[in-house]
């Protein structure tokens, strides 16, 4: 029996990226995540390329490492992008039914939609993702699938992203060298609140937040509908830049500390004690107080969390969120949803996991800095209704490196 395809979704994080690779389960039906990856990436800052070499040597590394490990190769890779490049609106179209015969088809609404997606966008932008988010037949609104129903004007509200097409051509390039096919783009925060929001929370209206090292992307979904979509250009790494500075110690040692006793609450303060804090040379340690840390931690999370605020005071949607979701990296920081609570004014909030009915895998791959990579897997395995509309496909023959072929894999393809 052949082995079923091996899909995988690659997140273009900030200075990594992160890869979860999954197959149909015959016995199950089921997706299955096989195998799993995060690397660290010099040639990545916010989500964009900043060296071309070093994103694809981490591609090279990821990708290859994982058909490594599966014991075949990728058949489907959908890339998540994020970044300050990207922006994100909403828009209507119509169409006006003239047959004899007023039965909505498919061609009809593809129509409808391909008439939303035509207004003016920055000279440099192209469009990522559309997304439908309800029609309307004759004027009356609330309708999901149009499709087999009678009327003579059709029309659809939409979400769309937009995002600069060097920035998407470079990352693209990025990802062709090794001889690796890009089988769709796709802003990462929309797969990621489909996988993570319950449908009741995108109902009563919620906040989804997801925490990355340089970027915080920003959802507002009311009435099961996304209505409000943005990148922040800060992150969680603001907080490993302020240990190193003030705890005059290396930004790796910086990082470890934070992970290890970082806490952005009071309440979640433990015992007070004494750590050790690697100076910067790595020669010799000094001690500080737990508490200390605390007191660096917590005004810059309050700071990043106050730019959420504006982001949503901003967006026309200020008081429809009602409940909030914090995924990514950043969202294991204890007192992070407290602090989420007190500042956005939200009755609850909770951290964010892939929904455990959509996938098996192990216990390690459901923690949150997973969570986009799964999402786009579980998207690629199933689609979610916007599959129709993602921006196009980028096959590694388009370019001169891709027509060398998937035998590229693992070889230095830069020489040196």
């Amino acid at each position: 029996m052949a082995k079923p395809n091996l899909i995988a979704g690659l997140d273009i994080g900030s200075g990594k990226m992160t890869c979860i690779a999954a197959a149909q389960d015959p016995e199950t039906n089921m997706l299955k995540v096989l195998a799993g990856r995060s690397v660290p990436c010099k040639g990545l800052r916010g989500g964009m390329v900043s060296d071309i070499r070093e994103t694809s040597a981490a591609v090279t590394h990821i990708l290859g490492s994982i058909e490594r490990e599966c014991n075949r190769d990728i058949t489907n890779l959908y890339v998540g992008m994020r970044g300050a490049h990207l922006e994100s609106f909403s828009n209507h179209g119509t169409y006006n039914i003239s047959r004899m015969d007023k039965e909505i088809t498919q061609a009809d609404m593809d129509l409808a939609v391909e008439n939303a997606k035509a207004m003016p966008i920055k000279n440099d932008n192209e469009i990522i993702n559309v997304i439908p988010q309800g029609y309307s037949i004759d004027k009356q609104r609330g309708i999901n699938n149009p499709e087999g129903m009678e009327g003579s004007l059709l029309e659809v509200d939409v979400h769309i992203t937009t995002g600069s097409s060097t920035h998407i051509n470079n990352l693209a390039k990025a990802i062709q060298r090794p001889g690796y096919k890009i089988d769709g783009n796709f802003y990462s925060l929309v797969p990621l609140a489909d996988c993570v929001l319950t449908q009741e929370e995108k109902e009563i209206g919620a906040l989804i937040l997801d925490l990355g090292g340089e970027t915080m992307s920003v959802g507002i979904y009311i009435d099961g509908i996304l209505k409000f979509s943005r990148d922040i250009p800060y992150g969680c790494d603001l907080i490993t830049s302020d240990l190193s500075r003030l705890l005059h110690t290396s930004r790796q040692h910086a990082k470890e500390i934070k992970e290890k006793y970082g806490v952005s609450f009071p309440t979640f303060l433990d015992e007070e004690g004494e750590i050790p804090v690697p100076s910067l040379d790595g020669r010799s340690t000094h001690n500080i107080k737990k508490s200390y840390v605390l007191d660096i931690i917590q005004p810059r999370v309050e700071e990043l969390i106050e730019q959420v605020a504006h982001c949503v005071e901003t967006s026309g949607y200020k008081n429809f969120p009602v409940v909030g979701v914090v995924t990514g990296g950043g969202s294991l920081m204890p007192g992070i949803t407290e602090h989420c609570v007190s500042i956005l004014g939200l009755k609850e909030v909770r951290r964010g996991l892939v929904q455990r009915e959509l996938v098996t895998s192990d216990e390690a791959f459901f923690d949150p800095q997973y969570s986009t990579a799964m999402s786009l897997a579980i998207y690629a395995a199933g689609g979610t209704g916007y599959d129709d509309y993602s921006g196009a496909s980028y096959e590694k023959g388009s370019s001169v490196f891709g027509k060398l072929g998937k035998w590229l894999k693992g070889v230095d393809i830069f020489g040196g």
